[in-house]
């Protein structure tokens, strides 16, 4: 992934998350541009609509379709085959951590407490994603949170 034009879609029904999501993106990427819809309902309609986008972010808590429905959709129907989808969401439930990554999720982000761990933590899966892809990363490096920083 490179730093020029980027369609970058985001599903999550908090517009402060959604907005400080944005902020975070946009920081380590000035040159994207960020889509937001409030629900997987939403995103679904935007991807089979829309400008693929380059990267997605879906909240795992939305009204509608949740984030996982959402995932599984895209996964089922084949609608972004390499597109890298990650999952951002305050759970920690290792089902939900389950169930993206065996839906093709690329990552599953823990939201961090502050604004500059979440500038570091999508840096890092902006980083790993920009190199050249070999193959998925393994399980145990798919769920970055703040303590994957130290």
């Amino acid at each position: 992934m490179q730093d020029s034009r980027i369609n970058i879609l985001i599903a999550d029904d908090d517009k402060d998350d959604a907005l400080l999501l944005t902020e975070a993106i946009l920081d380590i990427l000035p040159s994207g541009q960020c889509t937001h819809v409030i629900d997987g309902i939403a995103a679904l309609r935007h991807i089979k609509t829309s400008v693929e986008p380059d990267l997605v972010f879906l909240d795992l808590n939305m009204p509608l379709k949740n984030g996982i429905n959402c995932l599984k959709d895209i996964f089922n129907l084949d609608l972004l085959p390499n597109t890298p989808i990650i999952i951002y969401s305050t759970s920690k439930n290792m089902k939900d951590i389950d169930d993206a990554y065996t839906y093709g999720a690329s990552f599953y982000i823990v939201k961090p407490a502050s604004f500059r761990e979440l500038c570091k933590i999508i840096k890092l899966a902006i980083t790993i994603l920009g190199k050249p892809k070999s193959e998925r990363v393994e399980k145990s490096n798919f769920v970055l949170r703040e303590a994957s920083l130290a």
